[in-house]
Order: C-alpha cells, then structure tokens, then sequence
C-alpha cells in the first residue's frame, strides 16, 4: 500500500509542483511555501522559507532593550508594513496539521482567484509604505484597524469556504443516495419483468383453454338448438296424426285398411323419431363427456405447471451447483502444486455470497481433490455451509468425500480414513487460536452417498455459524481450512 501511494503523482496546493513518489503528508511537512502562524501572535501567517527573515522583522518580536509592539518602524527606521495572511484554505490546513484532499475544480479556481487578491493587496499595502516611508510615518493605530478590517474579510472569506464545502459535501451525500435507489430501482425491474415474462406465458395457455371451452359451448349450443326443433317437428307430427285419427274414426268402417295402412307408416315414422331422439341423446352425452375431458386436461395442465416450475427450481439449484464446481475446477491447476499427500490448504473466497446461495439453493462447497498419501484413497471435503436438516440457518458442516480414484484397486476396501481439520485464525499469527477438530470417514467403495450427519458421530464436523463467522476466522470475506490426514502404515500400497 505504501508502494501505491508513493507512485501517485499530484500537485502541491502551495507551490503549484507536479510532486512524484512522495506522499501529500510528507511533502507538506517540507515544503518551503507552506504558511506558518507567527509565534509572536502577530497575526501574520509566512511562508516557511522567508519564516527567519519574517522573525527579524516581526513587529512583536522580543528584543533585549524594550518591546517592539507599537513601533511599526524596522532597524533600519523604515516603514515596516503588517504581514497579510494568505488564502483561507491554506490557513485552515496549517490549523488542522495535515493537508486536505484538493476541492474540485471550480473550488481550486475561486481560491487562486482570492489568493491573487490578497498578494495584490499586499503589495499594494508595500508600495503605500514606501510611499509613506520617505514623507511621513503612518501611525501605528491606523495599520492595527487596516490589519483587523483585512482579518474580518479573511474571516468571511473563510466562512464562505466552509459553506461551500458544506454544500459539497450535501451534494455528494444526495448523488450517493441517488445512485443507491436506481441500482435498488433496477433490480426490482429485473424481478418484475422476469415476473410478466411467466405471467404472459401462463395467460397464453389460459387463452387457449378459454378458446377450447367457447369451441365446446358452441357445438353444445348447437346440438341443443337441433333437438329442439327435432321436438318441435315431432309435436307438429303427433298433431297431425291426432287430426288424421279423428278424420280416419269418422270414416270407420269404409276406410279400415287404409287406417290400418297409416298406422303401420306411423309407426315406422315414429320408431324413426325414436331412432333420431336416441341418437341425440347419445350425442348430447358425448359432448357431456368432452366437457368433463376439457376440465381434466386444464387440470391436468395445471399440474404439469406446478411441476415444471418445481423442475424449474431443482434447475436453479443444479446450475448454482455447477457454478461453485467450476469455481473449485478453476482453482485445481492453482492448489495441485501447493497440495502434498495426505495435507491440503484450502483457501475459501466470497464467503457471505456462497453462504446465501446455500440457503437459498442448498448448494455444496467443495474443497479441491487430493490423496491421503502416497498412491492413496482420492478424496474431498464437503461443506455444507447452510447445515442440513435440523442443522440449516445456525451450523456449517464439513465432511469427508472418498472418490474414486486411480489406484483402488490396489488400496484395501471398506477404507477408514482418519485426520483433522482445522479452521485457521488469520487475526493473530503469533498467538494464533484456530479450532481444530478430528473427523473420519469410512467406505465400502469409493464415490459412496454419505449417511444422515449425527451429532454424536465423527463422520461430520458442526461448527456454529457465530463462531464460523468471526473476524479472525473470516477476513476480507476469505477463509483458510487446513485438512490433515493421520497416516496408517496400514493404508500404504504394494508400490
């Protein structure tokens, strides 16, 4: 850091130079034309390379024979005029003892501009003296009321400095709080328009179901209107029959086997209106059962809706997962080389950020792959930073993954691997503090599912999220987990 600030460059608010490799601090505590307040209480403020000669002529100075407090004339018997302080702002650094960061700009120009003015007025004060000092000796009471009048105007120019930085600083406050609600105002679009995007999708199914049922309501409308007037004709039959049986009575006798001749074509008409009213019936129960189809298949639409949006979550939850696997497989080139048998320095980044997608995805940190020794089980460490089950929103677990690996099948099965993470403290290297805990994992065959985490056995590790998170543990959203495995001659292969 000390490298960074020595390589900027920036100009002295002083001596207006381009000053390198040296900080503002530093230079400012050098520099021969910052201004410095007169000991004697004057109230002149000099620049620090005429500061010895400004001791000589100071008006206040302390001699041996009598003090010089009212004698506005030098050793010399010339006219000495009062010093004048410099810029407001160079005389509120001085005050404060450090430099400020320069204002901006339009700031940096009002300031030179009232710095010009002062000099002018000083050298008008210089020549006025000289003009005095070959005719008459000002007198002193008049310069102390010039010198008072010219401190108030330093004193409002002053005031008029803090107001402006006031204003900037009130200016800046707001652009900060302007820019915070449009990021919060962007975001909350992203959420709205992904929102309408699933909103219009689903309108679009309604759409097609609302058209499907008006097609259905339409053929039922006309199937409907068809009975009707199949009724209609009947009953227009049946009163015609009623009017030729009566006509057919009161002939009897004479026209019995032409009645009997009507009766047998109205009975075959009306077993064809049967036939018709039954095949309306069954038509009429057709659609009945098309209507009841149409409601299944919506419903059934709707729940292959609740189970692609289920899918659709599932989904999110895998492609965080394969984000985070990528992010370990970008890190294995790095870690190979830093990584022994049986030891691994894991160095966990954007803490807070994995910790977030694994309560919002349940996600899984995975710790670079390495050996138990030497031609060794493959294995990793599994965090689970969220916990699980009972665990979530309070403890982080860490367990042991055995994979497979290239020499299984020379290593002996089921395996019992033995060793001891530790969470290193990065607060205090010397008297450092870390938590270390002993763990194991045992396997019938490499790339096996772990069992349900217990609190009572080894197989997974529970560190409390209050303890996980402290700032010796944690720092600049970075931790460090060493993984030591115990080695068991036992383990050892034939090679």
């Amino acid at each position: 850091m000390e490298s960074n600030r020595r390589n900027t460059k920036f100009t002295c608010y002083f001596c207006n130079k381009t000053i390198e490799n040296e900080t503002e601090m530093g230079h400012t505590a050098v520099c021969g034309s910052v201004l410095v307040p007169c000991p004697n209480k004057c109230g002149a403020y000099v620049p620090r390379m005429d500061f010895s000669r400004h001791k000589r002529e100071c008006i206040n100075r302390i001699t041996k024979s009598m003090p010089r407090l009212n004698n506005p004339l030098d050793e010399e018997g010339r006219f000495r005029p009062p010093s004048i302080p410099a810029s407001t702002a160079s005389l509120e650094r001085q005050i404060n003892g450090h430099p400020q960061k320069s204002p901006n700009p339009r700031t940096n120009e009002e300031m030179y501009k009232l710095s010009r003015k002062v000099t002018e007025l000083e050298r008008l004060l210089q020549n006025q003296a000289r003009i005095h000092n070959n005719n008459v000796i000002p007198n002193y009471g008049d310069i102390k009321t010039n010198q008072m009048q010219h401190n108030l105007e330093l004193e409002k120019i002053k005031y008029q400095q803090k107001l402006n930085m006031d204003w900037k600083k009130n200016i800046e406050t707001q652009i900060y709080s302007l820019r915070q609600s449009i990021n919060v105002f962007q975001a909350s679009k992203k959420e709205n328009d992904l929102h309408l995007i699933t909103l219009q999708d689903r309108l679009m199914l309604l759409d097609k179901l609302q058209v499907d049922t008006s097609y259905l309501k339409d053929a039922v409308f006309k199937e409907q209107n068809y009975s009707r007037q199949a009724e209609n004709n009947f009953q227009r039959d049946l009163s015609d029959i009623k009017t030729l049986v009566g006509e057919e009575h009161a002939s009897a006798a004479a026209v019995f086997n032409d009645h009997q001749v009507a009766l047998q074509s109205l009975k075959q008409e009306l077993d064809a209106v049967k036939k018709t009213l039954e095949e309306q019936k069954n038509k009429f129960t057709n659609v009945v059962f098309d209507l009841r189809a149409a409601s299944q298949i919506a419903s059934e639409a709707a729940e292959k809706i609740e189970i692609l949006e289920r899918q659709f979550e599932d989904t999110k939850k895998e492609i965080n997962q394969i984000k985070l696997d990528l992010e370990i497989l970008e890190g294995l080139s790095s870690n190979e080389a830093a990584n022994s048998c049986g030891r691994l320095i894991w160095k966990v980044t954007e803490v807070e950020a994995k910790l977030q997608k694994a309560k919002d995805f349940d996600s899984v940190v995975k710790s670079p792959v390495f050996y138990t020794h030497e031609y060794g089980y493959k294995i990793r460490v599994l965090m689970y930073l969220n916990g699980l089950k009972k665990w979530k929103d309070r403890y982080a677990l860490l367990c042991i993954h055995v994979l497979k690996g290239e020499y299984d099948m020379l290593l002996k099965w089921p395996c019992h691997i033995e060793g001891t993470i530790i969470l290193r403290d990065l607060e205090n290297l010397d008297r450092a503090k870390p938590i270390s805990k002993y763990i194991t994992a045992k396997r019938q065959q490499g790339d096996e599912e772990n069992e349900e985490p217990q609190e009572s056995s080894s197989t997974f590790i529970f560190i409390p999220h209050s303890t996980l998170l402290k700032s010796n543990f944690v720092k600049d959203d970075t931790m460090f987990l060493e993984v030591k495995i115990s080695q068991n001659t036992k383990l050892e292969t034939s090679l």
